[in-house]
């Protein structure tokens, strides 16, 4: 290969940069660039611009941790523009970890806007369901057709004459079975609605957290790479090429 991105890039911005020479080489020394299964001119990302914002954060870590001493030509702020320019070529040296996060990121997306963690339920938790629920349904079916029945008979008895004795008693028991009906409706409906937001937020819950990690995590990982392997090499040879551009002079 004749020259590293790094020599397009420094040439390149000496054509805007005064102090750069453009005939001053680069030649990375760094280990962790020489063997770099990626380095000899990966395809450039296209960094996103909702990741531009991360990119110049650990810019500025990296220039706050190694800030230019009071002789170095280029002060912090013109290290930064001249990174922010070249950004997609810095942002290449770590082009396979910022894949990895914007498809993990992606995913994350789809999944929490369509798909749910499927997960085997607990079988005595599934026992205990099924009879709640079963108890739910059949207890104001029996209440309500108890009422009916009652409450019908006992209109009906006492439409006789003479009125049996225990006709009121099957008045009575058709009220307090429908009282009972009511009820269980009731129950019913709110142990439905408890259980839809239980379900609904153990749901979410286990799916943002999962998913949430693995992002955080292929974005730290993106970040470490950037810096180590794109800023932090690019600001030292920038600095390397404006000093021996000026011994030059």
């Amino acid at each position: 290969m004749a020259d590293s991105f790094m020599q397009q890039l420094i040439a390149s911005l000496a054509r805007r940069t005064p102090v750069l020479d453009e005939s001053v080489s680069y030649r990375p020394d760094s280990p962790e660039t020489k063997g770099h299964p990626h380095s000899p001119h990966p395809a450039e990302p296209v960094l996103l611009a909702e990741d531009r914002p991360d990119f110049e954060r650990t810019l500025d870590e990296a220039l706050i941790e190694e800030a230019p001493g009071a002789t170095e030509r280029l002060n912090a702020e013109q290290l930064r523009t001249m990174a922010v320019t070249a950004r997609e070529a810095i942002a290449a040296r770590a082009a396979p970890e910022y894949a990895h996060y914007v498809e993990v990121r992606e995913r994350a997306r789809n999944l929490s806007g369509s798909e749910a963690l499927h997960e085997d339920p607990d079988p005595a938790e599934a026992s205990g369901a099924g009879a709640a629920a079963v108890v739910a349904v059949l207890a104001p079916v029996l209440s309500g057709t108890a009422a009916v029945i009652s409450l019908l008979v006992g209109y009906v008895l006492g439409m006789m004459s003479p009125k049996p004795a225990f006709a009121s008693a099957l008045l009575n028991m058709g009220w307090v079975f429908t009282a009972i009906t009511a009820a269980a409706v009731l129950a019913g409906l709110v142990g439905l609605l408890l259980t839809a937001l239980r379900d609904g937020s153990v749901s979410q819950s286990h799916v943002g957290s999962a998913w949430n990690e693995e992002v955080a995590a292929a974005r730290d990982a993106w970040r470490q790479a950037i810096r180590r392997r794109g800023i932090e090499p690019f600001l030292r040879d920038v600095r390397k090429a404006v000093s021996r551009g000026l011994d030059h002079d």
